[in-house]
């Protein structure tokens, strides 16, 4: 689940310079929308007002303009779910971005090159947003999709990502999202955490084991930008009955590092050019 209680989480920073130039209301009112996932397929007034830490009153009306905006519509049952017109901001984003077609075309290279679901994730708060996926493989227990969201502590391509950040940042993003358990491994102590981060930024890649999913190892590395930023991260997943960490490092790590670098060069050409 998205971190609920601080919806405006990622404006923080800017919101201390700048109050006056950001709306908390429509952050609270983006945030409703994220609560939407697999595994939350409605929201009641209640839900949401715990989720973002607030009075019901007042998610009440931000349900409620939402409705009147047309992208949540009323249940029988008294709960709200997103409307068809909800997917016209994600569909604008995937028809007008073509370097994500681009993208992903070479992650599905690399999925059948390694026979390994393959995908590009981005860092967006607490999680990492799926933003490239290979359909034809899987190692979840349920069918993840383009927009999908895991927690990016426990996950190899949030892993490497939070480690690109500074130890001061990353410290911050821990009191801040207040990361939990959702596996055996899952690190949840910020230390351990930072400790890593400098082991994944010496070796340029990071991995995880059961630390998402009991029975899942992943490989996940950085995708730059053309400024040499690392802005997204390619994913490798296996069955950890199938091979243990170590080995699917060992085997895997080279042909990732390699398609990484391949789409690296793509992602960096595209942004040269449409800067």
């Amino acid at each position: 689940m998205p971190d609920a209680k601080r919806p405006p989480a990622l404006l923080e920073d800017a919101i201390q310079d700048n109050p006056k130039d950001y709306s908390l209301t429509l952050a609270k009112g983006m945030a409703i929308l994220e609560m939407f996932s697999p595994e939350v397929q409605s929201v009641s007034f209640q839900s949401a007002a715990t989720h973002l830490g607030t009075s019901r009153a007042s998610a009440r009306r931000l349900i409620l303009t939402l409705e009147a905006m047309g992208y949540l519509d009323r249940t029988g049952s008294g709960t709200y779910v997103l409307t068809a017109k909800s997917l016209g901001i994600s569909r604008a984003f995937l028809s007008g971005n073509s370097i994500l077609s681009m993208l992903a075309e070479q992650v599905r290279q690399l999925a059948a090159e390694i026979d390994c679901p393959c995908s590009i994730v981005s860092l967006n708060g607490s999680e990492v947003m799926f933003l490239c996926r290979d359909p034809s493989r899987r190692v979840y227990a349920s069918q993840l999709a383009l927009g999908d969201r895991l927690p990016a502590h426990a996950s190899a391509g949030g892993k490497l990502l939070l480690a690109m950040k500074s130890d001061a940042d990353l410290s911050a993003w821990f009191a801040r999202h207040d990361p939990q358990k959702v596996a055996s491994r899952t690190i949840t102590d910020a230390d351990t955490m930072l400790a890593q981060a400098a082991q994944i930024r010496a070796q340029d890649y990071a991995s995880t084991d059961c630390e998402l999913d009991d029975g899942l190892v992943s490989i996940g590395l950085p995708v730059r930008d053309h400024h040499g930023t690392t802005r997204l991260s390619l994913v490798v997943s296996q069955f950890a009955h199938r091979m243990t960490r170590a080995d699917f490092v060992e085997n895997y790590l080279a042909p990732t590092r390699a398609a990484a670098e391949r789409i690296s060069a793509t992602y960096a050409e595209y942004l040269r050019h449409n800067a």
